[in-house]
């Protein structure tokens, strides 16, 4: 057996008009008792037999009904069966069979539908057996109309019980649904600070660290070449003037693009350029002259991919030598940046970054967004290989 129940707060609070229609349901017939009987032993039994009834629907209403504690079934059979009682002894039938409307309401609200016209077939038997008992002669006519009475009550109890189920479902989805939209909120501002953090060390930690580079071979350079040098503090300069820049770009708009309007052919060219200045190793870039101009999102993921690779080259790698080379293959773009230097340390090559790892997991992140894959790896005559190769996505022909 099925019963569907309604136990939060708001819908106990719902119930509480029903339970007052059944108090006043059994007052009102024991005040009609009272003005149709003589006073006497059986206006005794039949009020006792009403405060008895009104004394187990309490119980059955708030405790058993709406803390679901003791057996409802036990509670309704009880007030089932003083009500036969009230039938029999009562001023009339009638009166008796008025309660079995709030006996057949409480089944209904708290059982399946086939047990509460089950319930009610029973009410229907019972009031017709009191009828032939007390010798009613037009007994058809009362049987009909409580009968259909009874049922009605069932059809309009099970609906609104029904409704009151689909309330309190929809008030449940309603919380469930605030529920994962402030979970969708937390994961979007989690991602947004994600991406700050790339920015971050991508764009301005990388402009720092040329800056840095670029200061230290100045220093070193003061003595013996103060022409060169000179030339690497005014390089080092523009290089923070960049990345305050960049900076406060990414604090007023996180999406502003610094390289807006340079096709990436010339950003390339300028990364390589600047990273010449702070080292003394040969740098060469080699762009494909067919290659396709990638749209603004992409075009990013080279850049910063570029950036780290010469970044983490010169901060790691002791290299004389690097290569950066960009070229277009079936609709994807491999970026490859290689050098002569110390080579790939083994955590690198579980896939961490030279350093902290942080920017290796970067660029990874940036080229999983798009389908593309980051790998390092040692190179094939020593020193090591930095590769991105990009899904080629939305282009547009290179100028």
């Amino acid at each position: 057996m099925k019963a569907d129940r309604i136990t939060s707060k708001k819908g106990h609070e719902r119930h509480y008009l029903m339970h007052v229609a059944a108090y006043v349901t059994a007052v009102g017939t024991a005040g009609a008792e009272v003005l149709d009987m003589k006073s006497g032993t059986r206006l005794a039994l039949t009020l006792g037999l009403f405060a008895l009834f009104t004394a187990i629907l309490v119980v059955t209403l708030h405790v058993v009904y709406m803390r679901k504690q003791g057996p409802f079934l036990i509670s309704v059979v009880a007030l089932s069966i003083i009500d036969f009682a009230v039938m029999l002894v009562g001023a009339s039938p009638q009166y008796g069979a008025v309660l079995f409307f709030v006996v057949c309401t409480i089944v209904a609200m708290r059982m399946s539908l086939t047990i509460a016209l089950i319930w009610n077939g029973a009410a229907v038997l019972g009031f017709l057996a009191s009828m032939i008992i007390r010798g009613e002669q037009y007994w058809g006519s009362g049987v009909l109309t409580f009968g259909a009475g009874f049922f009605a009550f069932v059809a309009f109890t099970y609906a609104y019980r029904k409704s009151q189920q689909a309330r309190a479902e929809s008030e449940h989805l309603l919380e469930e649904l605030a529920s994962a939209q402030g979970r969708l909120r937390d994961l979007a501002i989690m991602e947004e600070r994600q991406r700050l953090a790339r920015e971050m060390h991508d764009a301005v930690g990388h402009r720092l660290t040329v800056s840095a580079v670029l200061l230290e071979g100045a220093a070193r350079l003061i003595a013996t070449e103060p022409e060169r040098a000179t030339r690497m503090v005014a390089t080092s300069r523009e290089q923070v003037r960049e990345g305050l820049a960049e900076l406060r770009a990414a604090v007023t708009a996180l999406r502003e693009d610094m390289s807006e309007g340079q096709g990436l052919r010339e950003v390339l060219a300028a990364l390589v350029d600047v990273y010449s200045q702070a080292t003394d190793a040969r740098v060469t870039l080699s762009v494909a002259p067919e290659l396709i101009e990638p749209d603004p999102e992409r075009k990013m993921v080279l850049i910063r991919t570029a950036q780290e690779a010469l970044t983490n080259v010169q901060k790691h790698s002791g290299a004389t030598r690097v290569d950066v080379t960009l070229q277009q293959a079936n609709n994807a773009y491999v970026l490859s940046c290689s050098d002569n230097g110390r080579g790939v340390p083994r955590e690198s090559a579980l896939g961490e970054s030279r350093g902290s790892g942080f920017g290796l997991g970067n660029l990874k992140t940036r080229a999983a967004g798009f389908g593309g894959i980051v790998v390092l790896e040692p190179g094939p005559d020593g020193g090591a290989v930095l590769r991105l190769t990009l899904p080629g996505g939305g282009a547009t022909s290179y100028d």
